[in-house]
């Protein structure tokens, strides 16, 4: 009888130690930093970082926050220099261009593990992308340098670009100036050996843009310049419905009679004198008449104009105008192909 009381204080202690043991663990319980696990679930963890983070590597002008658990006056907010160093506390200069975030946190960990801190535990972040640039120039809407996260392709960098100007030609010279990053192995194909040497090839747009298996889609690294060729401009002015600027794209040939067509056609009062100011190889200019009656009735032929010409039609009856027009033409145009 005397150990019953004694058997029935053991299952006590032991249905006590059974529900304390079911008992979520309290926050207070754990070591600092540590979250609260659920019950049946393992420990929660941060979820892991994207590819594109992981791979990132650090370049000049990017911007880091880093921090150090239990050492606040360690966690700092910091530029990489362009010599791709940053300044912190305690470790001075520290090397980072070309670490990725894990590889930076592991570098200062053990620095401070030397000398300072028995089990340093720091988080390195990058808040702002500033060496990952792309320089989009020539005939796009909106050119500028773009900041990006790692590789994209040629169409995805000229949509960063707005598309296409109107007065874009058939190809994108595309300047390889990556670190360690090799031509592609379609590009190229109808450039010199000094072209490929320097690392810059040209890509087709009508290929790319035709292409059905992405073939010149070609890859665009940080680094890179893509300029966008303009397409060669013809000028057609005077006594015509709409003159303008007209490009001539590839293979195009663009006539007298052409042009005519895309300025909607003469005017009435438009003198059937006309004339093609065009300037030579050695820069001089060269003026070359144009009966455009002859033309039309096949008397005279219909030459094929060429870039930066300019296809002048007068109204009748106004030789004086037209020579001091004439001259102001020919002014801007030359300005132009300087500028």
């Amino acid at each position: 009888m005397s150990g019953t009381p004694i058997m029935t204080r053991y299952a006590l202690l032991l249905s006590i130690l059974c529900a304390a043991a079911a008992l979520p663990v309290r926050a207070q319980d754990l070591p600092p930093g540590e979250p609260s696990p659920v019950v049946g679930e393992p420990p929660n963890r941060a979820a892991p970082a994207a590819a594109a983070d992981i791979t990132y590597r650090v370049g000049a002008e990017d911007v880091l926050a880093i921090s150090v658990l239990h050492a606040p006056e360690l966690t700092t907010s910091v530029r990489v220099s362009p010599r791709g160093e940053i300044s912190l506390p305690l470790l001075g200069a520290v090397a980072v261009a070309g670490l990725t975030a894990s590889e930076l946190e592991t570098e200062l960990e053990n620095r401070l593990r030397e000398r300072y801190i028995r089990d340093p535990d720091v988080t390195v972040q990058v808040t702002e992308l500033q060496s990952q640039a792309i320089s989009v120039m020539g005939a796009v809407r909106t050119p500028g340098i773009f900041q990006v996260r790692g590789t994209k392709t040629l169409l995805e960098v000229l949509s960063l670009a707005g598309g296409l100007a109107e007065d874009a030609g058939d190809s994108v010279i595309v300047l390889r100036r990556g670190v360690d990053q090799p031509l592609p192995n379609d590009a190229g194909a109808a450039a010199s050996e000094d072209e490929l040497a320097s690392g810059s090839f040209e890509v087709s747009l009508k290929e790319l843009l035709d292409s059905q298996d992405g073939s010149g889609n070609v890859p665009i690294h940080p680094g890179d310049v893509v300029n966008v060729r303009s397409a060669a401009i013809v000028y057609v002015v005077g006594a015509l419905k709409k003159p303008g600027a007209f490009a001539m794209r590839g293979n195009d040939r663009l006539t007298v009679l052409r042009a005519l067509a895309l300025g909607e056609g003469l005017l009435p009062w438009a003198s059937k004198d006309a004339m093609v100011l065009r300037t030579n190889d050695a820069g001089a200019r060269v003026e070359i008449p144009v009966h455009l009656g002859d033309v039309m009735k096949g008397k005279q032929q219909d030459f094929a104009l060429q870039a930066q010409d300019v296809l002048f039609v007068p109204t009748s009856g106004t030789k004086a105008v037209t020579r001091v027009a004439l001259e102001m033409l020919t002014r801007i145009v030359t300005l132009r192909g300087v500028f």
